[in-house]
């Protein structure tokens, strides 16, 4: 407790206040004192965004004194609720005890008999609650107090007492660490609170999250997607917290299961709360003869040990019996067709599906339900303890995007990739597909790269060639890279700094149509200057200069404060000028890197081991096959075929007629991954009424259901995005204002009434004519239709979109077209390759193809300016977040999904992780299984 501060009331209602506790999301907590007993009670007065409606506060005030009909076992109790100037409160039991949050993070994590003891007291409360018909909605470390008789639980009700009032439609009711799969779909039941006391059971043992702490988006996608973590539970805890965090709620034990099961396993020893063997107990509400407890409100003598009972194996009843027929939690067991006492193993057929036993206590719970669901619990987590240690790694769905998967390390073998996508090329200065980038890796070797990881390692760029990143000088113009010692061409002649500056060089030759820009528009070259072949003569000393053969110092236009991240780029890959054949070299490239050519045709490259490739000079690739097969081009029928036949370790994406096939078979959804690609914006033109208007277009954002829009006639639905910049680029990325899940349609009618359209208006919608750009089209229709914004829509053919319409300010403006569909995927990720393009206003070019249509911000503009300058990363990363704030403020370029793709792992395929930058398995280290 600290004393009240300034600002803070004395009293609240009838109770005085003495001490402020803390304070949250849902309002401020104080200390006060009964006006009648004087005892000491916790009173929540809620923030006065709740109070916008007076309507909602009513709703709040009867949905909060619902909750105090939930007995009195193992919670803190519900006292009072009442309104003080409009404001709700609550008042509660006070709890002289840290939270479980503080305790694990202040102590450690909770171990033997009192974490047994803190699972069976919140599971009681959990039965107490969902037993008076409340949801707690909210379960979490921080809303279980350890007071000195034991763990309380409080704050049951109040998410959902916040959920009715109209004001929180644009908030997620729940903590996202501890939610279940549906409550981010915006169903809260009993079995979603089991769900999240199972999440705070495996914090208060590990210290962690279940499925770890994060980005929302990131922890949604794990939860929804990925499998729990409960490496460090112990083995007591571990069946039944598996079973409590299945993706199904149905699945799911109830809270009365978890607490007769947890009192059953503890033996009647001390982990009973406060009890051992011959104590008495509190006995929750409802209990009965038979169940363990006696009648309600009573406590019972706690038993000895009980004897051990048999729970029958599949395909066996116990006698005497009819268990219900229900399968393993995420597991369809076979049914008919088994003899006596086996599992099912001949055709399926209508009965009984099988199930598995083991010896339980008979005791504990009465009812064979309760004995066959903790069968089934210890079978399945067992089964998929058994999964994950006889194949290395993780199996899960999405594994790959954040570990490495079948990792063994071992070399030798070949690896064959087979992809539908045809490739650009295979010569470094003519290339800019991540295919073709993820490829030439293997091969060639630029000053830097993206750190060869999973997750967010795999943004960090780190030396390649060079011995270390770059030495800024002149306040970020000029950049020295030094090159590591030791390093060959495949010949076993040098690699020089020469050899670097000639393929930097060389690339900017017109005649190379792929690749990048960026060198010909940042280095200070001679006026004129036209690449290594036109401009043999031409002295580029004011660009690139090679003091000696280890040396190589660039010099800028302008300061550029990742021009690391720039020299990753495939240019840098150095080329003997000697060997150079111009447009002969994509089939002879001299290899820097662990593999050489074998074979080139047109989509074809067949790799093999560069002998004078040293590893000890390479920190980043692992080189484990002996050989690379790669095909790209195929036909897609055909490269899913051979990925289908075990003829590829690597295949296509998954196309979209068979997406729904894949993620309907639990076998193969766990091979799959599904990085996320690409960002669908919708830019509001702010050039054509009514969108001169802030207020009208804030209320498009705020009308946007971006759940239909996700899911709109898309076989694999995107993610709902939580702000511009997707989460794979590092940083803090601002939220835009108003932009939910659901849409806000009550908020979107205020914001039109204040922008003089109380009506609504009609606005153009101009979009590529492509199937999913037609289905999302016309999800933003129906939304916006909702709010009275009337959608016409139109769809221009692709070149014709990007070179004449969507892409031209002038024919948006001229046919006042107010909605355009844009999508943009970075070349690396970093907010410089994300945002100028995207906002900065003087790229726009009225009668030419412009990505930016619609951001007009100059204070934007001078904001990038300082970002793309500055050398100090932590300024760097604020000036970013700024820029993306201030866009977000103003409603011009408003994001609708994050797009994802479909990966299959090979089955031979080993050490596979998905790279962050490609969106696709990391080449550089790859392995494969070489067992028969």
């Amino acid at each position: 407790m600290r004393p009240l501060r300034s600002g803070d009331p004395a009293s609240i209602g009838p109770y005085r206040l003495t001490g402020f506790l803390g304070e949250g999301g849902q309002g401020s907590v104080y200390l006060g004192s009964s006006p009648t007993s004087g005892e000491r009670v916790a009173v929540k007065l809620l923030h006065s965004r709740f109070t916008e409606d007076e309507r909602a506060v009513r709703r709040f005030l009867r949905e909060a004194d619902s909750v105090r009909r939930v007995a009195e076992f193992c919670t803190a109790r519900v006292l009072d609720v009442g309104e003080a100037d409009g404001r709700p409160y609550i008042v509660g039991e006070y709890v002289d005890g840290p939270s479980l949050q503080r305790h694990v993070s202040a102590e450690g994590p909770m171990r033997g008999q009192a974490l047994i003891r803190l699972a069976i007291a919140t599971a009681t409360a959990l039965t107490a609650i969902h037993r008076a018909g409340v949801v707690h909605r909210d379960f979490k470390p921080g809303n279980v107090l350890l007071g000195p008789d034991g763990p309380r639980v409080i704050d049951f009700g109040i998410a959902r007492a916040l959920d009715v009032s109209q004001s929180l439609t644009s908030s997620v009711v729940g903590t996202p660490a501890f939610m279940a799969p549906e409550q981010f779909l915006g169903d809260a039941q009993p079995a979603s609170d089991v769900f999240a006391w199972a999440g705070t059971m495996v914090f208060a043992a590990t210290g962690r999250g279940a499925f770890g702490f994060g980005a929302l988006p990131v922890v949604m996608h794990r939860i929804l997607n990925g499998e729990p973590d409960l490496a460090g539970v112990p083995e007591a805890l571990a069946p039944l917290l598996w079973a409590a965090l299945a993706k199904d709620h149905q699945r799911r034990p109830a809270a009365d299961q978890l607490m007769h099961e947890l009192i059953r396993s503890a033996g009647a020893s001390p982990a009973v709360p406060g009890g051992s063997v011959g104590d008495h107990v509190p006995v929750p509400p409802g209990g009965a003869a038979g169940d363990g407890f006696a009648t309600p409100g009573g406590t019972r003598r706690l038993a000895e040990p009980a004897a051990f009972t048999a729970v029958p194996l599949p395909g066996q009843d116990l006698p005497g019996q009819d268990l219900p027929a229900q399968g393993l939690p995420g597991q369809d067991l076979p049914v008919g067709g088994g003899a006596p006492g086996r599992g099912s193993t001949g055709p399926t057929g209508p009965g009984r599906r099988g199930r598995r036993g083991l010896l339980i206590t008979a005791g504990a719970a009465a009812t064979a339900v309760v004995v066959g669901l903790v069968a089934w619990m210890v079978v399945q987590f067992n089964d998929r303890t058994a999964a994950t240690t006889t194949t290395p790694g993780p199996v899960a769905y999405g594994s790959a995007l954040t570990s490495v998967v079948r990792p063994s390390g071992k070399k030798g073998g070949t690896v064959r990739l087979a992809s539908a996508v045809g490739l650009d090329s295979t010569d470094p200065a003519d290339m800019y597909m991540t295919q073709s980038w993820n490829m030439v890796r293997l091969y060639g070797r630029a000053l830097t790269m993206f750190k060869p990881a999973p997750g967010a390692a795999g943004t960090r760029i780190v030396p390649d060639l060079a011995e270390s990143l770059g030495k800024p000088s002149d306040g970020g113009k000029t950049w020295t890279y030094t090159l590591r010692q030791g390093l060959k061409f495949e010949d076993g002649t040098p690699i020089t700094s020469a050899d670097v500056a000639y393929a930097v060089l060389r690339s900017m030759d017109s005649g190379f149509e792929q690749g990048t820009s960026y060198f010909d528009l940042m280095l200070d070259l001679p006026a004129g200057y036209q690449g290594a072949y036109k401009s043999p003569t031409a002295v580029t000393t004011s660009a690139i200069e090679t003091p000696d053969d280890r040396t190589i110092v660039f010099h800028l236009k302008e300061p550029f404060a990742t021009f690391d991240h720039l020299v990753q780029l495939p240019e840098t890959i150095p080329v003997p000028k000697a060997k150079d054949t111009r447009d002969g070299y994509q089939l002879k490239v001299v290899s820097s890197g662990p593999y050489r050519f074998a074979r080139v045709a047109e989509n074809s490259v067949v790799l093999e081991r560069n002998p004078n490739w040293s590893p000890e000079s390479d920190p980043n690739r692992t080189a484990l096959p002996d050989r690379f097969e790669l095909t790209y081009g195929m036909d897609a029928a055909q490269a899913a075929d051979r990925f289908k036949a075990g003829e590829a370790e690597v295949g296509p994406l998954v196309p979209d007629g068979e997406i729904a096939a894949v993620l309907g078979d639990p076998a193969r959804k766990a091979q799959a991954d599904a990085p996320i690609t690409t960002v669908r914006v919708l830019a509001i033109n702010p050039q054509v009424p009514p969108f001169d208007r802030p207020d009208c277009r804030r209320a498009v954002v705020r009308a946007l259901d971006l759940n239909a829009v996700r899911t709109a006639d898309l076989p694999l639905p995107d993610e709902v995005p939580t702000s511009l910049v997707p989460p794979t680029v590092p940083g803090q990325h601002a939220a835009v204002p108003g932009l939910t899940a659901d849409g806000d349609p009550a908020a979107a009618r205020q914001d039109l009434a204040r922008c003089g359209r109380a009506g609504g208006f009609p606005a153009k919608y101009l979009y590529r004519d492509l199937p999913q750009e037609t289905a999302v089209a016309q999800a933003v229709k129906a939304t916006l239709a909702e709010v009275g914004i009337d959608v016409s829509l139109e769809a221009a053919p692709v070149p014709e979109f990007h070179q004449s319409k969507g892409g031209s300010p002038e024919y948006l403006k001229k046919n006042q077209v107010g909605l355009i569909a844009k999508s943009w995927i970075y070349d690396w990720p970093d907010p410089y390759s994300f945002l100028p393009e995207m906002v900065d206003s003087r790229r726009i070019r009225e009668k030419e193809f412009s990505f930016n249509v619609s951001v007009r911000l100059p204070t934007v503009d001078a904001v990038l300016d300082r970002a793309t300058s500055q050398l100090d990363p932590r300024i760097r990363a604020g000036l970013w977040a700024e820029a993306e704030r201030r866009v977000a403020g103003e409603a011009v370029l408003v994001p609708l999904t994050w797009r994802r793709s479909l990966l299959l792992r090979g089955t031979r395929a080993t050490d596979l992780h998905v790279s962050p930058i490609y969106a696709d398995y990391d080449l550089t280290t790859i392995g494969v299984s070489t067992a028969s």
